[in-house]
């Protein structure tokens, strides 16, 4: 396997090199008045002998262009720039004459002509404007029926994991808009798993302001990496979508739909999804866990619904809902072993669990925003949700400590129920002075969690020849409650026109409510009726903050910067109900911030961006209660604690080369943290909880952690028709922990790298890679421990529509585990493949599938942090046939269109956009 795709990628190489030899076009875009350079037009070539568009730029500052890997042939160059007239020349490359230069070409002043020039794909690929890289959907073939994520996956410096998280640029995707307006929420999965991607004109991916900064004009440095998806014109009237169903071997069955219905900036949306193939085209915490790789943990049956509402009004209010249920059955059949590293001890826990749950989620998003006159705004921001909870959790398991080993069952069965609600209140004012403004935002959340939980533990004690049996058999009522609100109030005052000042005061409330009843099954009674004081106990905790602070921001042509600086105290009761005891504590944070950012042009820029800030230990890390439910440790929580201050610095560049396509990421990440919340652990020697881990938090120092990502894109082909990209991500962590009194010291450190070739063709799709990492952690009290691990997984897709509309598709994953000991190095794998058919106009398709056609699937983990090695084999799904049918809707302004940016006729693919950028 590794020769196969090594011998692939250099006849890859190869064939690229071996192409004919090119030519280049180069010139100058003068203005007829002055004869000025024109920076920033648009200018783009076509080939007389096919009228396709062979590429697209814009000019820099002294208004020249170069175009190169132009192969022989007859082109004609058009300029353009909003407000002057366009102009073309025509040129010819020959094997004699490979460099053309064009001179200066003039635009005349004129009335803005941007219809003349009517040819496909003349946007450029890919636009870098400020804090925005804007990528041209018709640029990027997809096949019939793919979604948004499909979209996604051809785009340089974006990476798609098996489970569809989103990264872009080193920085996961948290949030997906369409049009600007956000979609079902916080829920990125919902747009790029359900949206097809015959929708799209345009991805956006934007390092978006904070809400503040957004409103006040002022960067603050607080930025999140978000993507906009704006609609191609037709589909922004009419209705859109396509739904599926299938049925297979074993019984499996897969169907959902998507519908939606534009109407200018009214936007409806449903989506539904029921299917047994662990399938889950959402995210938000709704869903079950992921094994490596985003490979689904076990068998989960998925039942979904959703919709999803916005529009915009002629007074410029905003309004936006959604309401998304989903019901999963979830059932996993996992085996652990797990090292436990206690200074000059080591235990070994051995683990077989049967686990079935049954989950229940119900989410309602609403957002209004208005103004209430043409200075003041108010945006009002609820969201409700519930969740309910029910497991049954079935386990056998061995304790091995070397002199003494203890065998043990467990049977815990568990049902909580958490509603919660949260709503944010914006209100902004603007003044007539420039740059003036005053912003008040309230942001309350109310969490309940309401838990009853079962617990049945049979242990036997082997030592010296004498087995000693303890039984457990407890049901837990648990309760807790949160109330958390946090006012914030903000003024800006400028100072000339590139500087300016904020003042800002935060107030925070936080009451936390947590109570634990245990109850020992009473034989007499047959009732749960003894309360065990042990591990029983009602505690609070209410932490009340108050920040004040102020920044300076500056702003310059090709730079912005911001330096703050703010004290926050920090007044904290912890309540011990039980005991009757409180502990009350005192401290004070400095928190300073800083950023600059510099563009050493429209293409390339550096950032640095530091903060302060503080970490709040949760009421589970204080309560001083011992919690038994755990048949390997017994975590109790610690009043004492302290709160985290973390110091993180992050430093990104990214650069763009205009024309050729090539682009550069690079983000580094450090963090030092001052009074971490870690761990204290010790082995119990005695008593009934004999044999398990004593787990206390304590605060400790000396920890640091950092990572860096790096991305790059390189065009192999000219047209965009093959691109190579490469990612190399590391990381690396101190950790400080206790083991039976010990000082631990955890250095972990990992490398990953992944190379893709990502073809762009009409009718072969093509993506081949190939993807390693290297994981080691060592340890200060075990040297001898010391892992190292590996991971290395080739992979392939190719599918090609053959004449008829049939289409052969085949994904192959290699994937081979090493390092991990014995039972736990895996290698396998696994191949998807489906053969389908297009009928009514390419509306319909059939297709038949095989998931895993040499039945190998396997799940596989790995985990070294702290004092603890563990490793995890789970329940996969493995081979089985299937048979599907999908119905696209298209129906546009009253008339059924087909899938026009596949075929090249959409009104996104016209000249929309050509017309140059304005001089800023």
């Amino acid at each position: 396997m590794k020769i196969t795709f090594t011998t692939f990628l250099l006849f890859s190489f190869s064939f690229i090199y071996a192409q004919q030899k090119t030519g280049s076009v180069s010139g100058r875009v003068l203005q007829s008045k002055d004869k000025k350079p024109v920076d920033y037009a648009s200018v783009a070539i076509k080939n007389l002998n096919d009228s396709s568009v062979v590429g697209a730029t814009t000019t820099v500052a002294d208004g020249k262009f170069v175009f190169k890997n132009l192969k022989p042939g007859s082109y004609r160059l058009y300029a353009a720039f909003l407000g002057l007239k366009n102009a073309n020349k025509d040129f010819t490359i020959t094997a004699e004459k490979t460099e053309v230069n064009l001179g200066d070409i003039v635009l005349e002043a004129g009335t803005i002509d941007l219809q003349t020039v009517e040819i496909k794909a003349e946007v450029p690929p890919i636009v870098v404007k400020k804090d925005t890289l804007e990528f041209n959907a018709s640029s990027f073939k997809t096949i019939e029926n793919a979604a948004v994520e499909d979209l996604l996956k051809k785009l340089p410096g974006v990476e798609v994991d098996k489970a569809g998280t989103v990264k872009a640029q080193g920085e996961t995707i948290t949030k997906v808009k369409i049009d600007g307006k956000e979609f079902f929420g916080n829920d990125p999965l919902l747009a790029t798993k359900n949206l097809p991607a015959d929708m799209v004109d345009k991805i956006q991916i934007i390092d978006e302001l904070s809400d503040q900064a957004q409103f006040t004009g002022i960067d603050d440095g607080t930025r999140t990496k978000i993507i906009n998806i704006t609609t191609r014109k037709d589909k922004k009237h009419g209705y859109f979508g396509n739904s599926s169903i299938g049925y297979g071997s074993d019984d499996r069955y897969d169907v959902n739909a998507n519908v939606n219905r534009f109407n200018k900036d009214q936007q409806m949306s449903v989506v539904a999804q029921f299917n047994n193939v662990n399938k889950q085209n959402f995210g938000g915490g709704l869903g079950v866990n992921s094994g490596s790789g985003g490979r689904s943990t076990g068998i989960t049956n998925t039942n979904a619904f959703g919709f999803n509402f916005s529009d915009t009004y002629s007074d410029q209010t905003q309004i936006s809902a959604s309401y998304f249920f989903n019901k999963t059955e979830n059932l996993i059949l996992r085996n652990s072993v797990t090292q436990n590293l206690l200074g000059d001890i080591t235990t070994v826990f051995n683990n077989n669990q049967n686990n079935t749950s049954d989950r229940l989620n119900h989410r309602l998003n609403f957002m209004v925003d208005t103004k209430i006159d043409s200075l003041t705004s108010l945006r009002i921001q609820p969201t409700l949700s519930y969740t309910d909870n029910e497991s049954q959790n079935n386990s056998i398991y061995t304790r091995d400590y070397s002199t003494y080993t203890t065998n043990g069952t467990q049977a815990l069965n568990n049902h909580n129920t958490a509603p919660s609600i949260s709503n944010n209140i914006l209100f902004r004012r603007k003044f007539m002075r420039r740059g003036r403004t005053l912003s008040l935002n309230f942001n309350t959340s109310i969490n309940n969690n309401d838990a009853d939980n079962y617990n049945n533990i049979t242990d036997n004690t082997v030592n010296g020849g004498v087995t000693t049996q303890k039984i457990t058999n407890q049901f837990n009522d648990q309760q807790s409650e949160s109330v958390n609100q946090v006012s914030r109030l903000v003024y800006t005052e400028p100072i000339s026109k590139t500087l300016s000042l904020e003042f800002n005061y935060q107030n925070g409330y936080n009451h936390n409510t947590s109570d634990r009843f245990t109850y020992n099954f009473n034989p007499a009674t047959l009732q749960y009726d003894l309360l065990d004081l042990t591990y029983s106990n009602s505690y609070e905790n209410t932490i009340l903050t108050n920040t004040a602070g102020f920044s300076f921001n500056g702003n310059g042509k090709k730079y912005n910067w911001n330096l703050g600086f703010a004290v926050q105290n920090t007044d904290r009761t912890n309540n011990n109900l039980t005991q009757n005891y409180v502990l009350k504590q005192n401290v004070f944070n400095y928190t300073p911030s800083a950023m600059y950012r510099y563009n050493f042009s429209n293409s390339k820029r550096l950032v640095f961006n530091y903060r302060g800030s503080t970490n709040q230990p949760t009421i589970q890390q204080l309560q001083p209660i011992p919690n038994n439910t755990n048949t390997q440790s017994i975590p109790v929580g610690n009043p004492d604690l302290k709160p985290e201050f973390n110091n993180t610095l992050r430093v990104a560049y990214n650069t763009f080369t205009v024309g050729k396509n090539r682009s550069l990421f690079i983000n580094l990440n450090l963090t030092q943290t001052s009074n971490k919340i870690a761990n204290s652990s010790s082995l119990i020697q005695s008593g009934i909880n004999q044999g398990k881990l004593a787990i206390l938090p304590v605060n400790v120092n000396g920890t640091y952690a950092g990572s860096v990502s790096s991305s790059l894109s390189l065009p192999l082909m000219p047209e965009n028709k093959l691109n190579f990209h490469i990612n190399v991500n590391g990381s690396y962590d101190r950790d400080v922990n206790f083991t039976n009194s010990l000082k631990n010291i955890t250095n972990s450190w990992s490398v990953t790298n992944g190379y893709r070739l990502v073809s762009n063709l009409n009718k072969l799709d093509l993506t081949a890679g190939i993807n390693g990492s290297i994981n080691r952690s060592t340890y200060s009290v075990q040297p001898n421990s010391n892992t190292r691990y590996y991971t290395f997984s080739p992979n392939i897709s190719v599918s090609y529509l053959f004449p008829g509309e049939i289409r052969w598709s085949v994904d192959a994953d290699y994937n081979q585990n090493t390092g991990r000991g014995e039972g736990f190095d895996t290698q396998f794998t696994l191949i998807n493949s489906y053969i389908s058919k297009q009928f009514f106009k390419n509306r319909g398709t059939f297709k038949a599938a095989i998931n895993d056609l040499l039945n190998e699937n396997q799940g596989i983990t790995r985990t070294a942090n702290n004092n603890t090695i563990q490793d995890v084999s789970y329940n996969v799904l493995k081979r089985y046939f299937m048979f599907s049918f999908t119905y696209t809707l298209n129906r546009m302004g009253g008339k059924n269109r087909n899938n026009m940016r596949n075929e090249g006729m959409g009104e996104g693919n016209r000249a929309g956009g050509f017309g140059g950028g304005r001089r800023n």
